[in-house]
């Protein structure tokens, strides 16, 4: 069956956020449509769960099923606490009322713990959905670099780590793979959200650190594995996404870092099956080139400071 489900975007001025949830209904039903009404609003025709959607993005406000008015959540509600919560966009006019919005309906209103959430967006038009805003509560703050037990300074934030992650559009239980582990940040991403995860790295000092923040965390992992990224030890993954390593921060093994980002990609063809992901993040400077083996889906920039801009590469393959 298919939804009409509403995504409220963040703000950041990047085409990441609604490129993310895309590759999220995606995932779950490839046959999804979209329709960009207005900025920082995306609309999908979907038979995904605007719900589980909900439970894994990162760089989104809102995503719930769109109503056509309050009273249509009635029935769904069935006497659960719910509360309003109204946004404005730059085009909309002033946030909703929320007593006038819940005027007339049946419901125990419940402004601190509610099981759904009446969601209104204000833009050019109006925007209603049922979202459970409990369920997109992903403790980003917890899994900071800095709180972790081994930290390095080219670790990942934790909401970057989880957009690369479904950019792959791995799904729960689905093999994914990090060739370039790090401190773990987004195998760890990839284990919340329940993807069976393996990562590599060649520093013996990034293996061991990963493995101590995993289980900071709780998760457990098919394998943190010491060993050439380029040679690994497995035959083949469902999904792959990486930070390539370079500059002065990370080790590349004594190899260039063009012929790093050549050599990922060599590596990934042989693990993933046709039509499956390979997100690779490197600097805009260092094209990751596709090949004859891959089909270019879209690229994304992140503007870092005046002399690095990260290219984020999603590439299929054929």
């Amino acid at each position: 069956m298919r939804n009409r489900s509403l995504v409220l975007l963040s703000g950041e001025p990047t085409t990441i956020p609604v490129a993310e949830a895309r590759a999220l209904f995606l995932a779950y039903d490839p046959g999804s449509r979209f329709e960009s009404p207005e900025k920082g609003v995306l609309l999908a025709e979907s038979a995904a769960d605007p719900f589980r959607v909900a439970s894994r993005i990162a760089f989104s406000k809102r995503v719930g099923r769109l109503v056509s008015s309050p009273s249509e959540v009635a029935e769904t509600v069935r006497g659960k606490p719910i509360r309003v919560r109204s946004f404005s966009l730059p085009t909309g006019k002033s946030p909703a009322d929320p007593e006038e919005v819940l005027r007339g309906l049946d419901v125990r209103v419940d402004l601190e713990n509610p099981a759904f959430e009446l969601t209104v967006v204000e833009g050019r038009r109006r925007y209603i959905a049922l979202t459970s805003p409990a369920g997109m509560k992903q403790g980003w703050s917890l899994r900071r670099p800095r709180r972790r037990p081994f930290f390095h300074p080219a670790a990942i934030f934790p909401k970057l780590s989880r957009a690369l992650v479904n950019f792959s559009r791995c799904k729960e239980g689905e093999f994914f793979l990090d060739p370039f582990a790090g401190t773990g940040s987004l195998a760890i991403e990839a284990s919340v959200i329940g993807a069976q995860v393996v990562a590599f790295d060649r520093a013996a000092k990034m293996t061991h650190g990963s493995l101590a923040n995993m289980r900071k965390f709780g998760q457990e992992w098919l394998g943190v594995v010491n060993c050439d990224s380029f040679s690994p030890p497995v035959t083949r993954v469902d999904a792959i996404a990486t930070d390539v390593p370079y500059g002065r921060a990370s080790s590349t093994g004594g190899k260039g870092a063009e012929r790093v980002v050549r050599d990922a990609l060599s590596s990934a063809q042989a693990l993933l099956r046709s039509g499956s992901m390979l997100v690779i993040m490197h600097p805009k400077s260092l094209p990751a080139e596709p090949g004859s083996g891959w089909s270019f889906e879209e690229e994304h920039e992140l503007y870092v400071h005046k002399r690095l801009t990260r290219a984020i590469t999603v590439l299929r393959r054929r």
